[in-house]
């Protein structure tokens, strides 16, 4: 069994290069290698370089256009550190790709494009992502992570305050965990609190957090801006005032924007504009409009035109368009998600292994993605990213059970009696080409495949309530496998809402979480991997990029894997 102290991750900074040691050390690749996949190399000695202000792309992002992402160093960026061409003023449109935001809830949000692109900009976290993938402060300026990594001692920064004018303190992070672990209150990331043996306040500035056993990604899973929904403070006083739904709508936090209250509409978007009272002082821009655009190419359409300023994803069928056009900066960075079919067991024939693996075996991945995605996607068979490195496992280098093969899924639809079926499939995308697809592709094994395209929160109520016969979707901004595995895979998961029961992956889940040897993890990882293609737990079909694109007078802009930080961000305009 590898020793490790892991008091080296101890702030009040822990780089890229120190998390890859103790996540490789502890056996957690996935973690490590998403780090190592995203970020660049620090300089020998394992410190970031934090006087580089040459506004070069970090490694693992290509950028074209002019682009000038701020270098965030050990500290939080303010506007005379960050460049000193910047600008203070003006207001930023943003283009979101999904119909309608249903909740601005930290430990809430079950859309990791929301979390990850929006919530990042409301809510201040303990701690938080620089470009290089370090772990650098946020709320908090400093902590202690014990030898033994059952103990975390977060100190925040004096003088913080939520948006709403109260003061935020170490008793906000305590009733912000008590909220999220509540079951009434059903949070999806509550999981992520069950290491948690005592949580407590020992003075206004200072949480104290013990686990019953190490758990490697807890910074980034479960304290950071972003994904780390389960710890992210919300203000008490809100919450009781407002209630769990308009809190929702009108949520209160620290990050750097606050949101308008009277502009929120769920199917339009909203407005945010800059906190005077950050701790990391007011950002450039003035205000940030957020307008939902789902349609890809009415997206597309409205950032040529100049109508919006950035595209927050740019869709597959208008990225050439744009990436050809000088007047736009795009910036890549690997992927961390998988998207994947999920078909009900609750409703037959789909508990049926054969008819699941019939629709698997019918799909040409590789097919699916020229087609429907122009070939902007990587072919996935499990749930395990790119980004992920030494966990993940070329789709030609393993055993899989869900390989294209058109005779033996004609062979095995004919046995599950699939001639004339006609499933529906549940979409709320305004852009259902892959569903589109895919009913041409099942119709070879006889499917009459129907799409029911509805809005985000018809959609959203049906899935979590199990209301479907197909379903796509994934997971998205993860900085573990942890993350797009538990909820979908675990017995007991918030989102698997299909009915799968799986013992063995259960059990293999939850040893992931404990198991601190390198080498037992990964076949721990694998074993998950194999297990969920061979059950067509989902039909995996591919991982995407992330892309992000803006006007080149669009300045300060941080690439940081399927996150967005925009505090950073001004107009040279």
């Amino acid at each position: 069994m590898t020793q490790i102290d892991w008091s080296v991750l101890s702030g009040p900074k822990v780089t890229r290069r120190t998390m890859m040691k103790v996540a490789a050390a502890s056996g957690a690749i996935a973690y490590a290698n998403w780090l190592a996949a995203c970020g660049s190399d620090d300089d020998d000695d394992g410190d970031a370089d934090p006087t580089n202000t040459t506004g070069a792309a970090p490694s693992g992002a290509t950028t074209t256009g002019d682009a000038t992402p701020t270098e965030g160093g050990s500290e939080a960026t303010t506007p005379s550190g960050a460049d000193s061409d910047a600008k203070i003023g003006g207001t930023l449109t943003m283009g979101f790709h999904i119909q309608q935001v249903l909740t601005l809830d930290p430990p809430q949000v079950n859309l990791g494009a929301v979390a990850g692109e929006l919530l990042a900009n409301l809510f201040s976290s303990l701690v938080m992502f620089d470009e290089e993938l370090n772990i650098i402060p946020d709320l908090a300026e400093d902590w202690e992570v014990t030898e033994d990594g059952l103990n975390y001692t977060f100190h925040l920064r004096e003088g913080l305050t939520f948006h709403n004018g109260d003061p935020l303190v170490a008793e906000d992070v305590v009733y912000t965990y008590e909220r999220t672990l509540d079951e009434a209150f059903a949070s999806p990331h509550r999981n992520k609190l069950l290491l948690i043996t005592d949580f407590v306040a020992t003075d206004d500035v200072t949480v104290d957090i013990t686990l019953s056993e190490p758990f490697t990604p807890f910074l980034g899973a479960v304290c950071s801006r972003g994904p780390g929904r389960a710890l992210t403070p919300v203000s008490k006083r809100a919450v009781e005032e407002m209630g769990d739904e308009q809190f929702g709508l009108t949520p209160v936090g620290a990050g750097p924007f606050m949101i308008v209250p009277e502009t929120v509409e769920v199917g339009s978007g909203f407005e945010m504009v800059a906190f005077e009272g950050w701790y990391g002082g007011r950002p450039f821009l003035d205000k940030i409009i957020v307008r939902n655009i789902p349609e890809p190419s009415s997206r597309i359409s409205a950032l040529e035109a100049g109508d919006i300023d950035l595209i927050l994803e740019v869709p597959s069928t208008g990225y050439d368009q744009i990436n050809d056009n000088d007047d736009f900066t795009v910036v890549e960075s690997p992927g961390t998600n998988w998207i994947g079919l999920t078909m009900n067991y609750t409703r037959p024939p789909w508990d049926n292994i054969d008819a699941r693996m019939a629709v698997a075996k019918a799909i040409d991945r590789q097919e699916l993605i020229d087609t429907a995605l122009f070939g902007n996607a990587s072919a996935a068979v499990s749930a395990i990213a790119p980004a992920f490195g030494a966990y993940y496992r070329d789709p030609n280098e393993v055993e899989d059970a869900q390989a294209f093969d058109l005779d033996e899924a004609k062979k095995l639809a004919e046995s599950a009696g699939l001639d004339g079926l006609k499933p529906v499939i549940l979409t709320a995308s305004d852009d259902p080409r892959v569903e589109e697809v895919l009913r041409n592709i099942v119709s070879e094994i006889g499917l009459d495949l129907q799409l029911d395209l509805l809005q985000t929160a018809a959609s959203n109520e049906r899935w979590l309530a199990g209301d479907y016969d197909w379903n796509i979707n994934g997971s998205v901004v993860d900085v573990d496998p942890d993350d797009g595995h538990w909820n979908f895979f675990h017995n007991d998961g918030p989102w698997n809402t299909y009915g799968y029961v799986s013992d063995e992956v259960t059990d293999l889940l939850e040893q992931t979480r404990t198991e601190t040897d390198l080498e037992a993890r990964k076949e721990l990882w694998w074993q998950i991997a194999d297990k969920t293609n061979a059950d067509v737990a989902y039909v995996f079909l591919y991982h995407t990029p992330d892309r992000t694109a803006f006007y080149t007078y669009v300045k300060g802009y941080v690439a940081i894997p399927e996150q967005r930080y925009m505090e950073t961000v001004w107009l040279d305009k």
